[in-house]
């Protein structure tokens, strides 16, 4: 099953951050550590200020400044302290399979599993209310085994979607989406127009049926 689900503001640094540097957050795994729980996040600045806003993570966090690598004005990636995140330990103790967890301009983040049935789902659900936690069950639904794109298809399109390739203006261009998936520019573009293709015949399809 695939289920995504909605926490209001759950973690204050990211908050913080995406309040008042307009930031975006991606947890990209969540993992237990000897010290604890690590969360792996992508950070985007859309102002062009991430060292600026890294110096604010460090103040925020107790992560170590090795621990934060900046790609550019805009990138950043961090493996941050989150054993004080209950969603993080809460989740560490169930079968659910992060495919994406995203932040909004509130600090709300939105997080999406694969998960191996229905009782796991409501089982977990459960143990989020009686830990307190605030959350909105957004979908839940039972895969497809029919697919209408490729595995491959899926993740360039997933990715493309995630670094802003479709959003107005981009955040990243075709020749930047190229080189962050090192594939070709042309090869890129025509697995791209495929995908494209296959999504909306896709659509079109239901909506008659």
């Amino acid at each position: 099953m695939e289920v995504e689900v909605k926490f209001k503001s759950p973690v204050e640094w990211i908050t913080n951050i995406a309040k008042t540097h307009s930031a975006e957050i991606k947890i990209r795994d969540i993992r237990a550590s000897l010290e604890g729980v690590k969360d792996l996040v992508e950070i985007f600045s859309p102002e062009g200020k991430v060292e600026a806003l890294s110096i604010r993570l460090h103040e925020k966090n107790s992560s170590k400044e090795e621990d934060l690598s900046i790609t550019d004005d805009y990138h950043a990636t961090a493996i941050i302290d989150a054993t004080e995140c209950s969603i993080c330990n809460s989740i560490r103790n169930w079968d659910l399979f992060l495919t994406a967890a995203n932040s909004d301009k509130d600090g709300n983040m939105t997080m999406q599993w694969l998960v191996p049935d229905e009782s796991t789902v409501s089982a977990f659900l459960q143990r989020l209310e009686k830990d307190g936690i605030k959350f909105e069950l957004l979908k839940k639904r039972n895969l497809s085994k029919k697919r209408d794109i490729t595995a491959r298809q899926e993740f360039v399109i997933k990715t493309a979607l995630e670094l802003g390739f479709f959003e107005y203006p981009k955040k990243i261009n075709l020749e930047g989406l190229s080189k962050r998936l090192n594939v070709s520019y042309v090869t890129l573009a025509e697995i791209l127009r495929r995908a494209e293709k296959n999504i909306i015949s896709s659509y079109f399809k239901r909506k008659e049926n």
